[in-house]
């Protein structure tokens, strides 16, 4: 399944391939096989499927529980919302998962007349299927992004039209219902959050918002499913990845990122994306000189 790969790569490392292309910013996909990597509960700022192509896992979210999904599961997961899938206990199992950019789908939506919010707080539950063609489909989109034979204008063709064929005619998904309490505090909060450079902690929050510290750890996690910390943690991790694909240094970006080391940094970038910082920079600079070679 997978090929290429360099040989001093770990064994933890070999099980999983990245691909993106820079002609294609909004887009990016992976696939793993044999894994037995297991991920903190997170969220993406994208819109994330992902399908099980081997295996039992346990897909889990504070918006929808606990389910237990297997082969040929296919799994939308809108933006923001939190959760984990994981194998079952001494199991491995092969996926897929792809991330589509929010602003780049909604355009994509607005072309076919559909409405589709964009905001940075969970809007709509993950929804699963069990469907041999959504499956079938998905996997040829996701097996033709790889293919370093196709062009990246092939593959935009492709991965819009698969996604209108396959996607939009499926994407019936319900709303989450609205939290009214204390949403003024909670988006200023969000914003402080996200211009600071450093972790806040439940005091500084709690002087800012006037809340409660407990009051704050209630707020975000039924607004987001994650405690402020961990909200912290996965911010920074989104902003990691972005920055490694641009090829910044890893323990300079570390620092800028408010991580108290490097090592505390790459602990938590791999509980969150299966795979060290390093190995995911590597998979993404590959794809930057195969556009520089041609």
């Amino acid at each position: 399944m997978l090929n290429g790969l360099m040989p001093q790569q770990s064994s933890s490392e070999i099980q999983v391939e990245f691909w993106s292309n820079p002609n294609m910013p909004y887009v990016e996909t992976r696939r793993a096989c044999d894994s037995r990597a297991c991920y903190k509960a997170h969220s993406h700022p994208t819109f994330s499927i992902g399908a099980v192509d081997v295996g039992r896992s346990i897909f889990n979210s504070h918006f929808v529980g606990t389910q237990p999904i297997e082969s040929g599961t296919l799994v939308l997961i809108p933006a923001h919302v939190e959760h984990s899938c994981n194998p079952e206990p001494d199991q491995a199992w092969s996926y897929q998962m792809m991330h589509l950019d929010m602003l780049w789908l909604q355009q994509l939506l607005h072309e076919t007349k559909q409405d589709f919010h964009c905001n940075a707080v969970p809007q709509y539950q993950p929804k699963l299927y069990q469907s041999e063609q959504l499956y079938r489909n998905f996997s040829h989109l996701n097996r033709n992004l790889f293919e370093h034979s196709m062009s990246y204008l092939q593959k935009e063709q492709l991965l819009i039209q698969t996604l209108t064929e396959l996607l939009f005619p499926n994407l019936h998904l319900e709303l989450l219902a609205i939290n009214s309490y204390a949403q003024q505090e909670f988006q200023q909060l969000l914003w402080e959050i996200s211009t600071s450079e450093e972790l806040l902690s439940l005091q500084d929050l709690s002087e800012q918002s006037g809340l409660s510290r407990y009051a704050i750890i209630r707020l975000f996690k039924s607004n987001l499913g994650l405690t402020p910390h961990a909200y912290q943690l996965n911010l920074k991790i989104n902003q990691a990845r972005k920055l490694l694909k641009q090829g910044k240094d890893i323990a300079e970006m570390s620092y800028q990122l408010g991580f108290s080391d490097q090592s505390h940094f790459q602990r938590v970038f791999k509980q969150l994306t299966g795979t060290t910082p390093k190995f995911y920079q590597k998979q993404h600079r590959r794809a930057i000189l195969y556009k520089n070679s041609i």
